[in-house]
């Protein structure tokens, strides 16, 4: 059986590999169609399949994407393979950075490093708690309820959204995600988790941020189609809220004329609230797991369903 990937995996992952299995590393660009076609399974980051090229793949059986987006991989190859995705890898990294932006925000790190680095003592200096604060997050999965979890350590009150309003561990309370605006009154944070689907794009509205506090805080890990960049910079312009901190934009990497770097109400990070040493390991010990299990679909991890987009 062969695998074929275009991540580049460290040493002993390939040893493993090719104990048992045809395994070679290729970039993108130099896959032939000779080796499309002798694939059985494809490790990818997910961005480098296009439209069509399902047909080129004669003999793949699955797909495995070494992150949790599962949006830039064609309906041609859900039609052909089996896919799953790395979903579970992210909780740790991305709620150790959403807390960690948090706190940036509320203890005013940035402003005393830069009195720091102007060899000044600030006798002041703005910082507010977490304790006490409402915190509203969009999507229940393994990262919500896991940031959920390290919120409420510090006395924060998890608030969280998913398609029916289930009751998710971590949260004091959930809602259906259609109900946020008759809810977000309340929320001192806000935070988006969703993924990238038809019913997440474009979601958030100029309307929610006009109801929420004007002391609110609006943090964006998910992905950046969940607001137009018109919404955005309105929210910015308006400053219906205090801050807006994001990671994700709908352009990546944002140009340097982008209009965005000039709001001081708004931290932009480099999409990388995810990306640490682990990454990799992580998703790869998912990859093994299902490898010895890919016979037995039912027992396989994170097999995504193309009409749920998850």
């Amino acid at each position: 059986m062969k695998i074929t990937s275009t991540v580049k995996l460290k040493d002993y992952m390939v040893e493993q590999l090719d104990e048992q299995y045809n395994y070679l590393y290729v970039e993108k660009e130099n896959m032939t169609d000779e080796i499309k076609a002798e694939t059985d399974i494809f490790v990818t980051y997910g961005g480098d399949l296009t439209d069509g090229e399902a047909a080129q793949f004669e003999n793949l059986k699955w797909v495995h994407v070494m992150s949790a987006g599962i949006d830039e991989i064609p309906k041609d190859i859900f039609d052909k393979a089996l896919v799953t995705n790395s979903t579970g890898i992210h909780k740790i990294p991305m709620t150790e950075y959403a807390v960690g932006i948090l706190m940036q925000y509320y203890k005013n790190f940035t402003k005393l490093h830069e009195a720091q680095k102007n060899n000044e003592w600030i006798k002041y200096s703005r910082s507010e708690e977490l304790y006490g604060k409402e915190a509203h997050i969009l999507g229940t999965g393994s990262i919500g309820s896991h940031l959920a979890k390290a919120l409420q350590v510090f006395g924060v009150k998890t608030v969280g959204y998913n398609t029916n309003g289930r009751s998710i561990e971590g949260f004091d309370q959930t809602y259906e995600i259609g109900k946020l605006n008759e809810q977000v009154q309340s929320a001192d944070i806000m935070v988006n988790i969703l993924p990238s689907t038809p019913g997440t794009t474009n979601f958030l509205e100029t309307e929610t941020f006009k109801l929420m506090k004007d002391e609110a805080v609006f943090l964006n890990i998910g992905r950046g189609t969940v607001m137009t960049d018109e919404v955005l910079l309105e929210v910015l312009e308006e400053k219906y809220i205090a801050q807006v901190l994001s990671d994700v934009f709908n352009e990546e990497p944002l140009p340097e004329d982008s209009p965005l770097y000039n709001y001081d109400n708004l931290t932009i990070t480099p999409h990388c609230s995810a990306k640490t040493r682990m990454y990799n390991v992580r998703a790869f010990d998912i990859f093994i797991y299902n490898l010895a299990r890919m016979n037995n679909e039912s027992d396989m991890q994170n097999v995504i369903d193309y009409n749920k987009g998850y």
